[in-house]
Parts: structure tokens; C-alpha cells; sequence
């Protein structure tokens, strides 16, 4: 069976995937809101890309296509690792809300619990894990240790009715918003940026707002901007059918018509967007800093004299837990960047390129006795096994590995280190 039409498989594929840091101004959550969705909830539902066909190059040259890519969308200020009893609380409410769907289908009348009964009890416990491996792999996102969750790219998003858009753009990187993981070093703050400029139709003609993203291409580069035009309909109406913005209903406004102010002709522009985003700016850049990191790795640590040097020089760290004020590692040191490298691999299918990697670091971490990271990587290498279709022993192995190094070493000095 291929991993990828697996449960699991479909899950990796599905979240561990490029992140992307929006930073936006107010005006322009204003105008989406009138459609009764925040600004990442309307571009949301087309970063997911099932008919996608890129040529992509792996580091040693082979050529392969990517058909299935998806985009993570967070504003700056949610890039934060969730707090523990808030996530323990979270966790607990999605169980007992799943426990509590299947007594009403239970208490249900004859014909549905008839249906019910024949339906696969694997099926039902299949669902309620799938929901519940969502949500704990959310309540655990961004840590400092795995890069996967570090954003590729950072999507900047103004309006046309801003006062001095151009400038309202520098202002953004002003921001106290930015994630802990750049401030504290643990990510490398030179990553893509892409501008965009929301005009809202309902204010007028494009006229001005054409005359704005001029200058922005002239300010940041004109490959690297774009205007986006949004609520065109007109009174409310709807010109299309199935509501991309469904799975939003829960968060919105009792009542209020999602994207009723969104036409097809909105729609298809966001469609272009993100389409653009992902297949001429995020996947070649990811490709060719796998390229310039595999080559700066490869000469640095890879060959029999390399890891011989590595192994003589490399001293052993205390066996204490990362430091909760900060990561042992900055982004510039080679042990980041070769997860950088691994990581971006993985996301990119590239998965004889991503063990290699994580191999390497598994023994890094090890010497070091950096526990957390150590076990990060052997669940990483379980994962990749797994996608390779190798050999499942080996996959078992790496997967016990992390968790008993989560349980022994990470957890016991954690606990130790709470204490009063």
C-alpha cells in the first residue's frame, strides 16, 4: 500500500507542511470581515493544493513533480507554542465532545442506530483518532526544537485605504507581534516575503490601488507583489455554489452569510494568489535553500574525515533539559541549519535526502545530550521510514526510541526542574 493513501500518510502530508507568517493591517481585516471571515480565514481554503503539478530538483539533481501541496497559515502573534494546561484542557474537551456524539447516535432512533451497528466499530475509533491526532499535534506546534513549524515565508497584507501603504508595510515589521522563536534566535529571520494589496471594491474603482502596487513593486520588487481585489458582489449576491468558507460557520456571526460579498471573480483571484505563492516563490525557495544548505552540510560534516573531525571536537553537553529561556542552538549553527535542511526535505517529499539528514543530527544531539531534540529527530526518522515504505522494524525502533527519551530524559528533568 502506498504510505501516502494511508491514514497516517494523508496525515503527514496534511500537517506537516510549509507555515506561513501573515502580518496584516487592521483596514484590511475590516474588509473581510464584512464577508464574516478574518483575513487568513478567506485565503485559507485555497492553500491546499490537490491538482498541483511543480517540477521540482532534489539536491543531487533528479527531477520529480510535487501533485499535492498545502500551505499553514498563522498570524504572527498565534506563532507561539500553546500553554500546557490550556492545551491539557483543550485536549480534554475534544474527547469528551466525541464521546458525546456517539451517545446521541447511540440514543438515536431505531434506523440510525441500526446503521449504526453495521457500520465498522474500526471506522468510528479510526475518526475519533484522527480528530484528536489534529488537535494534539496543534497543541503542540512551534516548539523550538523542530523547525517544521518555523515559517518559510511571511505574507504582508495592506489595504488600499491606508494611509502611506508602502510605509504601513515597514511599520508591520516593526511590530511586537513577532514570534518568540525569532526574537530569541531559535528561527532565521531572513526568510521570503511577499506583498499584497487588498482593495475592496465596495470603496471604488481599482484606479488608486493600481497606482499604490506600482509603487510597491518599485519599493519591494515587482515579482514580489500583487493587488488583490475582494467583494465585488453586488447587495450580497452570490454567483457560485459550494461555500469554500463551511468550516468556518461555527466562528461566525449568528446569521451572517459567509463570503456573501466574495464573487467568482474574488474567488478565482485568491485561487491565483495562493497558487502563485506556493508554486513561483514558496517551493523554489524551499528548493534552492535545501541546495545551498545541502552543499554548505555536505562539505562541512558528510565524508568519512568530516565526521571523524566532528566526533574528536564535538563535546559532550550536561545532561539537563534545553534551558527554558532560550534554545541551545541559534538558527545560524550547523545542528539548525541541518534540521532546516531535513525538515524542508520532508515537506518537499524529498525523503532519502530528509533521513540522511536527520540521521546525522540524531547523532549530534546524542553527544550532545540535548534529550528533546534528540527525540524529535528519531520521530522524525520513524516518520520518514515510514513514507519511504522501508523497513518497519526500523521505523518501530526510532518511534519507541523518541517516546522512551521523551518519558526518561526530557519529562524526569523537567520535573526536577519544577520543583521548588
Amino acid at each position: 500500500m502506498d504510505p501516502t493513501s494511508s491514514t497516517l500518510g494523508k496525515m503527514l502530508l496534511e500537517e506537516i507542511t510549509p507555515v506561513v507568517m501573515v502580518l496584516r493591517t487592521p483596514l484590511v481585516e475590516e474588509s473581510c470581515r464584512k464577508n464574516g471571515l478574518s483575513f487568513i480565514q478567506m485565503i485559507q481554503p485555497f492553500s491546499n493544493f490537490n491538482n498541483i503539478d511543480v517540477p521540482v530538483r532534489t539536491a543531487s539533481d533528479q527531477p520529480y513533480r510535487l501533485h499535492q501541496f498545502k500551505l499553514r497559515l498563522h498570524y504572527a502573534s498565534d506563532i507561539r507554542q500553546p500553554n500546557v494546561e490550556a492545551a491539557e484542557e483543550h485536549l480534554k474537551d475534544v474527547v469528551t465532545r466525541a464521546s458525546e456524539n456517539d451517545l446521541t447516535d447511540l440514543n438515536s432512533d431505531p434506523p440510525q442506530l441500526e446503521s449504526l451497528l453495521r457500520s465498522a466499530e474500526s471506522e468510528s475509533q479510526s475518526s475519533r483518532f484522527q480528530i484528536f491526532n489534529k488537535e494534539l499535534i496543534r497543541a503542540s506546534s512551534f516548539s523550538e526544537h523542530e523547525a517544521f513549524d518555523h515559517p518559510v515565508a511571511c505574507l504582508l497584507a495592506v489595504s488600499s485605504k491606508d494611509d502611506q501603504p508602502v510605509n504601513k508595510i515597514v511599520d508591520l515589521f516593526n511590530t511586537n507581534e513577532f514570534p518568540s522563536l525569532l526574537n530569541n534566535g531559535a528561527m532565521d529571520p531572513k526568510i521570503l516575503k511577499y506583498y499584497l494589496l487588498i482593495h475592496d471594491n465596495q470603496d471604488g474603482t481599482s484606479e488608486n490601488a493600481t497606482n499604490i502596487v506600482s509603487e510597491m513593486r518599485g519599493t519591494f520588487g515587482s515579482s514580489d507583489c500583487r493587488m488583490l481585489c475582494i467583494n465585488s458582489a453586488e447587495n450580497g449576491s452570490k454567483d457560485w455554489q459550494d461555500n469554500p468558507w463551511s468550516a468556518c460557520s461555527s466562528d461566525a456571526l449568528l446569521g451572517q452569510d459567509l463570503g456573501c460579498f466574495l464573487n467568482m471573480d474574488d474567488i478565482d483571484e485568491i485561487k491565483d494568489l495562493m497558487q502563485e505563492l506556493s508554486s513561483k516563490h514558496i517551493i523554489p525557495h524551499m528548493e534552492q535553500k535545501i541546495r545551498v544548505l545541502n552543499q554548505q552540510v555536505s562539505a562541512t560534516r558528510k565524508g568519512f574525515r568530516n565526521q571523524i573531525k566532528n566526533l574528536w571536537w564535538r563535546k559532550g553537553k550536561e545532561d539537563t533539559p534545553d534551558a527554558p529561556t532560550g534554545p541551545m542552538y541559534t538558527f545560524s549553527s550547523i545542528e539548525s541549519q541541518i534540521r532546516v535542511l531535513a525538515d524542508y526535505a520532508f515537506m518537499l517529499r524529498d525523503y532519502e535526502l530528509a533521513l540522511s539528514n536527520y540521521r546525522l543530527l540524531s547523532t549530534d544531539y546524542k553527544l550532545d545530550k540535548a534529550w528533546k531534540r534528540y527525540a524529535g529527530v528519531q520521530e522524525m526518522m520513524a516518520l520518514t521510514f515510514f513514507m519511504l515504505d522501508q523497513s518497519r522494524k526500523d521505523a518501530d525502533y526510532c518511534m519507541e526510541n523518541a517516546f522512551t527519551t521523551y518519558l526518561v530524559r526530557v519529562l524526569v528533568f523537567w520535573s526536577i526542574d519544577l520543583e521548588p
